[in-house]
């Protein structure tokens, strides 16, 4: 990647001039730590846990919730490196991370006996506490540590034991709720578990994908074009790591030359950002159950899969209904294959509940409009023969009447509006679905 491109992100995002947004999150979040309340961050991932987890280490993000040292210590601990570590390896690193916090606050504090036990970790946040400082532990990527099997319910019981004697906080991070993401029902029931308040994290709102694109760029020569602008929203949504990545290739493009002013220009945008969210996509996707895959193809199904779908930022409720986050969702669910279901764009067709969508919307077809549909949703981009068509309604059963599948597709395509155009008569031969020219 070129390092004089300025959406280069795809990691946390660690320099506080490169952070943007947030500030409602940000602002809430404090106020529950700022009175002892633990709190659980839920997101998909890349949605921006880490960068956020981060940012709220910073003294100067926290001094308007007077929270800054030596009024609170904010200690950030990576759970990825304690998947599968022992407890004395967990409190070694909480020790570790609290005594890194306490020395960079100008904090004193007495020699540390025992590292890696609970013990240990007890009396040094006695020191502290005693002194009127707050305490809140940031643990990024929890999931890992509330699925660690060396870890017992009386592990998770101490940590939250900590809250009562010394007031501590827990802020985590994880892709599931608390509740999805533990090892064993045992662990969950826990009283760890219980102190928790849910927030959910999701995308930016489409001003604030905008001011993204805008900040990112304005230090240099380039700028975008509100078209451009308005494209890559629609195409990635407001994710901020999908804006990334758009914008990368957006600004790619003007500094080689293309100035990405017609519409053709802005089409031939999309390939490359598609070619570099696909793995994303795919492991969002693999990560869904056959039922949120389901449901997720035809954006509706039961309530607790649409839920979880939204939370995952996949579907967004307008107006009562659910439809894709973006467009790049939407072309990759359409090329997934999915159990019961044929999927051509528009069109999404359960044939053994007898059901139709396009782009979301149900259609109400007759029988015949249905086989002729599925026949031509089966070889979408071929031209399907006439007599395919017939058989596929009407079987061997002769009727005298030459015109009967033209009437039978002029209907069709009436039933399916705005979408009609898409059935191509290929003269003499038979019918094609593809998107008209």
């Amino acid at each position: 990647m070129s390092i004089h491109n300025p959406f280069f992100h795809r990691g946390a995002i660690r320099r506080p001039e490169d952070f943007y947004n947030r500030d409602n999150e940000i602002a809430q979040i404090l106020g529950l730590l700022r009175n002892g309340q633990s709190v659980s961050l839920i997101g998909p991932r890349r949605i921006g846990k880490s960068s956020l987890l981060i940012h709220l280490t910073r003294p100067e993000v926290r001094e308007q919730m007077r929270l800054a040292p030596p009024r609170a210590l904010f200690v950030l601990v990576d759970c990825q490196e304690l998947g599968g570590a022992p407890p004395e390896e967990v409190y070694e690193a909480l020790l570790t991370s609290l005594l890194d916090a306490a020395a960079d606050a100008q904090i004193e504090v007495g020699d540390v006996n025992q590292p890696g036990t609970y013990r240990a970790l007890d009396r040094l946040l006695n020191q502290i506490t005693r002194a009127g400082t707050a305490v809140v532990v940031l643990l990024d990527e929890f999931e890992l540590l509330a699925a660690n099997e060396h870890l017992t319910p009386y592990f998770f019981a101490r940590l939250r034991g900590l809250t009562t004697k010394y007031g501590l906080a827990y802020l985590t991070a994880s892709q599931r709720p608390l509740f999805a993401i533990t090892a064993e029902e045992e662990i969950l029931s826990s009283p760890f578990f219980n102190i928790f308040v849910t927030l959910p994290l999701g995308m930016f709102s489409p001003e604030e994908g905008q001011k993204l694109l805008t900040g990112r760029l304005a230090n240099g020569s380039i700028t975008f074009s509100s078209a451009l602008i308005d494209h890559l929203l629609h195409f990635v949504g407001p994710h901020p790591f999908f804006l990334h990545i758009a914008g990368y290739h957006a600004y790619q493009a003007i500094i080689q030359d293309n100035p990405l002013t017609s519409a053709e220009d802005l089409a031939r945008l999309d390939d490359p950002i598609e070619v570099e969210a696909s793995s994303h996509l795919g492991y969002l996707w693999q990560n869904l159950t056959a039922e949120e895959q389901y449901a997720l193809a035809i954006a509706d199904g039961p309530i607790d899969s649409l839920r979880q779908l939204e939370q995952q930022c996949l579907l967004v409720q307008t107006e009562g209904k659910y439809q894709y986050t973006s467009e790049i969702l939407r072309r990759f669910v359409r090329r997934q294959k999915v159990e019961g279901l044929i999927q051509a764009t528009p069109f999404v067709i359960d044939q053994q509940r007898h059901q139709v969508w396009a782009n979301g919307q149900e259609l109400s077809l007759t029988t015949s409009q249905f086989s002729i549909l599925v026949k031509l949703c089966e070889q979408a981009g071929q031209v399907v023969h006439g007599d395919d068509l017939e058989m596929a309604v009407w079987g061997d059963a002769l009727v005298d009447d030459p015109d009967r599948l033209k009437t039978l597709i002029k209907r069709l395509r009436r039933a399916i509006d705005p979408y009609g155009a898409w059935i191509i008569s290929e003269r003499g031969v038979g019918y094609t679905l593809r998107p008209p020219d």
